[in-house]
């Protein structure tokens, strides 16, 4: 909880410290609810004693946005949003059920190793544990290119990582397994584990930050290598060129970035990563500087010509959109332009 409290403390207000807050608060709900296990402390109304439940489904969105907010450095999409529900609708539900079925929470999780009763909060909370396992997989998944042995051997940051991804994955599994195999015990360690696993992780990044600073960097770098990977990109970039200069796709008003992927037959976030670690641009900046570029050769041949005209055999399917993308690249209005090039 302390944890929790000293990441919403700290000056930097960043998202990825509000969801560490997050994630502390939900590591440090089940610890405690495993520890009133322990002691045989329940409490009334009976649903109080199943809420570790819904904060055990948010560990593993929380994890998955972290590393999307610090490693892919983009903002939460409403899909990555939706891993959330879960532990929200049971957040509400609960309530709702105690009053309308109170009998279904009278069963104590301690009855599940000791008893050996499955009962269905039981398997919503392996579900739970199950699913994160799942979240952090993905996140190896995509940063596997780190995990390569020559680039462990070089590259402090990516012997961080894995460091951080085994003992994260290691104390999960062995959560897991004490559900499976019902020892009480192995679950007590498992939870202590993890608290004693952020708390270390925190106060080493607060008095030794240089130790994981160049964890970030091996995590980007590892995600943009495996979003590239098997992409021939000198090839890409060949055929990228001659699509644009030679078939002018550009032109096409309604461009986008799913549709210039298909025709060089790679995945939009392939392309969209390539334009950004070749090109340092974006899709959108990208077409531009091409249909800027074909307007400058149009307003340059055509004496007179009508600026909307212009904007539209250009590829630009407004003239507000012609004029900002036009300043930003020439850093003056297509009419200044046009009057600038008369006077000289």
């Amino acid at each position: 909880m302390l944890l929790s409290v000293a990441c919403l403390l700290r000056p930097e207000k960043s998202a990825g410290l509000k969801i560490l807050s997050l994630l502390s608060f939900c590591v440090s709900i089940q610890f405690l609810y495993v520890y009133f296990l322990l002691k045989g402390i329940y409490f009334e109304p009976s649903f109080l004693n199943h809420l570790h439940i819904p904060f055990a489904w948010f560990l593993g969105p929380g994890m998955y946005s972290l590393y999307s907010v610090t490693v892919r450095e983009e903002k939460f999409t409403p899909f990555e949003r939706s891993f959330y529900l879960p532990g929200i609708l049971l957040l509400i539900v609960f309530p709702i059920l105690y009053l309308v079925l109170p009998q279904i929470f009278w069963s104590r999780p301690v009855d599940f190793f000791e008893k050996g009763s499955t009962s269905w909060s039981d398997v919503l909370l392996l579900g739970a544990y199950s699913a994160n396992l799942v979240f952090y997989s993905s996140i190896v998944w995509q940063t596997r290119a780190a995990f390569q042995l020559e680039r462990l051997k070089k590259d402090a940051g990516a012997r961080i990582l894995l460091f951080v991804i085994i003992g994260s994955g290691s104390v999960t599994s062995i959560l897991v397994i004490s559900y499976l195999i019902r020892d009480i015990n192995l679950l007590f360690i498992s939870v202590l584990s993890t608290v004693i696993y952020a708390v270390a992780g925190y106060l080493a990044q607060i008095y030794a930050p240089e130790v994981f600073s160049e964890m970030g960097p091996s995590m980007r770098d590892a995600y943009r290598n495996s979003r590239l990977e098997g992409v021939d990109t000198t090839d890409l970039e060949n055929r990228l060129e001659s699509l644009m200069t030679k078939e002018k796709l550009y032109l096409q008003e309604d461009l986008s970035l799913s549709t210039l992927s298909n025709q060089l037959d790679i995945k939009p976030y392939q392309l969209s990563e390539f334009l950004n670690q070749r090109k340092g641009t974006n899709f959108s900046k990208f077409v531009n500087g091409f249909r800027v570029a074909e307007a400058v050769r149009i307003l340059q041949k055509e004496e007179g010509a009508n600026i909307l005209s212009v904007a539209y055999r250009s590829g630009f399917n407004s003239k507000a959109t012609f004029n900002l993308a036009f300043k930003s690249i020439k850093g003056v209005s297509p009419r200044e332009y046009l009057r600038k090039s008369k006077v000289s």
